[in-house]
């Protein structure tokens, strides 16, 4: 039954998916490992916690140590629960009914998802056959279209195309629009704009604790742009939207990210592992500079009969049909995709 108050924007709107199915080896949303967090425990962090008390409304210590972690002044920064409430944030403050928001496909879902929300136009530019991307038709669209914002995702999920840093740096310096780079996977990468936002009047990066930091379960993210834009966004973000447990691991865990970039080079060698592996099978798997690997296969029911033997990897629809996502696991995980992809392949006519 549908309420008779629902806005028209999100009326058909799909429940973003979130599957919890136990699975041995999950390798579907493009999670980290816990590798900065191992020794936390009760007797060490809520004796430190007053949470009787609402958090720090600011995050002032948790935007310290970021501004450290990235070389930039904590006042460029805003934390909030995840790159999609950053997201959030920056369609309530600057995208009105109406107005025209540029992205590229496939890409991140939650772009278009917002901008329905807030009742924008979504414009798109396809990527070519092998999903690499045309800059120079996505300055031509933005010029056409003049969007309010465009949305970049670099590396770009789900493909793992990484954009230079020059070519992002073309389409910020062609269009008047924000652009709102996505870097969420950019620890895997490199070509980072973080520093050089400054630099730019339209710039917003985001950024996520979730992938090479391994925290997705505390959901922190946060952007870093102008102090204009920064003061734009602090005008619509609630009130203490931060947890003061999240700002408190979240403190530690950037103190600890020595582990952390040691952990992106083993997940580096792992992608790399992935990769030539399925080429191996004769799977079309595509190069990706993010923690996963983006592949296209044609056999019925593929991610079925991976759950079936204990292994869950991300499969889509629609345009992207046959075509699955799987995350860069530790050895012992990827071997186990591996050779459940080369029994089922052995079981499937071609």
């Amino acid at each position: 039954m549908t309420m008779k108050w629902i806005k028209e924007s999100v009326k058909d709107l799909k429940t973003y998916p979130t599957p919890r199915k136990p699975m041995e080896v999950k390798l579907d949303s493009n999670e980290g490992k816990n590798i900065c967090l191992l020794d936390v425990c009760e007797s060490t962090f809520l004796q430190d916690l007053q949470i009787n008390l609402y958090p720090d409304g600011q995050s002032c210590l948790l935007r310290e140590e970021l501004g450290k972690y990235l070389g930039l002044p904590a006042a460029n920064i805003v934390a909030g629960n995840g790159s999609s409430e950053m997201i959030d944030l920056i369609m309530k403050a600057f995208v009105e009914k109406g107005d025209k928001v540029l992205s590229v496909f496939p890409s991140f879902s939650m772009y278009s998802v917002f901008a329905k929300i807030y009742s924008a136009e979504l414009v798109s530019v396809e990527s070519r056959l092998d999903f690499s991307l045309d800059v120079n038709a996505v300055i031509r669209k933005a010029k056409e279209s003049a969007p309010k914002a465009v949305f970049l995702c670099n590396p770009n999920n789900p493909t793992g195309y990484l954009l230079e840093k020059e070519e992002v740096e073309a389409i910020a310096k062609a269009t008047d629009a924000l652009l709102v780079l996505d870097e969420a996977y950019m620890e895997f990468a490199y070509g980072s704009l973080v520093q050089d936002v400054t630099a730019y009047e339209n710039l917003i990066v985001l950024r996520t604790m979730s992938k090479a930091f391994g925290l997705a379960g505390l959901r922190l993210g946060y952007l870093a742009s102008n102090e204009g834009i920064v003061e734009a966004v602090n005008r619509v973000r609630p009130p203490y939207n931060l947890n003061a447990l999240t700002q408190y691991l979240g403190v530690k865990a950037l103190r600890e990210k020595d582990k952390m970039l040691a952990y992106v080079e083993e997940v580096k060698k792992e992608r790399e592992y992935l990769f030539c592996g399925l080429k191996k099978l004769g799977i079309n798997a595509y190069p990706s500079d993010a923690n996963f690997i983006f592949f296209e296969c044609h056999v019925p029911n593929l991610s079925k009969k991976l759950e079936e033997r204990g292994v869950s990897i991300r499969s889509f629809s629609g345009d992207l049909e046959s075509y699955y996502r799987v995350t860069a696991g530790n050895r012992g995980e990827n071997l186990k995709f591996l050779m459940s992809m080369e029994e089922i392949l052995e079981d499937s006519p071609r």
